[in-house]
């Protein structure tokens, strides 16, 4: 079980979020509606119709095909999504689906060319962003660390679509290494001091590339980024938060700083230049 998320307490398996989860979970009747529930939308899915029109401006900066917008949509295909017309290509869709086919955009244009074998989610939501990256890349493994409650619907949610890679829900922050891409939108910095440094020794460290939204949690953004510069080339973009009691969102992206380590083996008269 996964402690100390955000400003809650510590038994996080009786809260109205995790009780919606948890509803949603053993019940089909409340997993269909899930996403109207104000439960639920009291944490998510509360994007509004003004804001997924900022979204779709985002998003229109890309070349997309109408299959590729359609293969998005089907996120809305189950847990009572509320849908919003727009103009074409997007027609009828929720915000929060907008907003994570811009996030997904965003991730797949930062990380670039290259194999995506192990990504790892901090705060994985419903696991629509795991849906929503599925559309653009066949990755091996796909990580998603939550409380428990959330782990379990993740698990019901993603079922239902067929998802190339392997999907691995984790309620405690054991270690995983040789991870290709890490991303956090909002958990990671709603976390307590303690549970950052747990996941960034035990996950964050080990990535080659990071991507996260960050906005206004209980610890300072900069003791996250004081930490990670040792680590990590660091960009941050500072925006205006759609949320104002958030304050400003930071989109923040590191790439791994490579160290390279000189050995020289006198009896081969050999020099070999080591990654690490």
């Amino acid at each position: 079980m996964i402690e100390g998320w955000s400003n809650l307490d510590k038994d996080e398996t009786s809260f109205p979020y995790a009780d919606i989860c948890n509803e949603a979970v053993s019940d089909d009747k409340v997993f269909d509606k899930f996403k109207k529930d104000p439960r639920y939308i009291a944490i998510l899915e509360h994007v509004s119709p003004e804001q997924g029109l900022k979204y779709i401006e985002g998003i229109q900066q890309y070349e997309l095909d109408q299959d590729l917008i359609e293969t998005f949509k089907e996120n809305d295909l189950y847990g009572g999504s509320s849908r919003v017309g727009y103009d074409l290509p997007f027609g009828l869709i929720s915000p929060s689906t907008l907003r994570y086919i811009q996030n997904a955009l965003d991730i797949s244009y930062f990380y670039g060319e290259g194999d995506l074998n192990r990504i790892v989610e901090i705060g994985g939501g419903y696991g629509g962003l795991c849906k929503t990256i599925s559309c653009l890349c066949d990755f091996e493994e796909y990580h998603i660390y939550d409380i428990e409650p959330a782990s379990k619907l993740q698990e019901k949610y993603l079922s239902k679509f067929d998802i190339t890679g392997k999907t691995i829900h984790h309620s405690t922050i054991n270690k995983l290494e040789d991870i290709d891409l890490v991303v956090s939108n909002y958990a990671y910095s709603e976390l307590n001091e303690e549970l950052q440094s747990l996941y960034y020794e035990n996950i964050i460290a080990n990535s080659k590339k990071v991507y996260m939204i960050l906005n206004r949690g209980q610890v300072s953004r900069q003791v996250f980024l004081d930490r990670a510069e040792k680590d990590f080339d660091i960009n941050v973009e500072k925006v205006l938060d759609f949320w104002p009691p958030n304050g400003y969102l930071y989109y923040t992206t590191m790439t791994r700083k490579w160290k390279f380590e000189i050995q020289y083996y006198q009896s081969f008269n050999l020099l070999v230049v080591m990654k690490k």
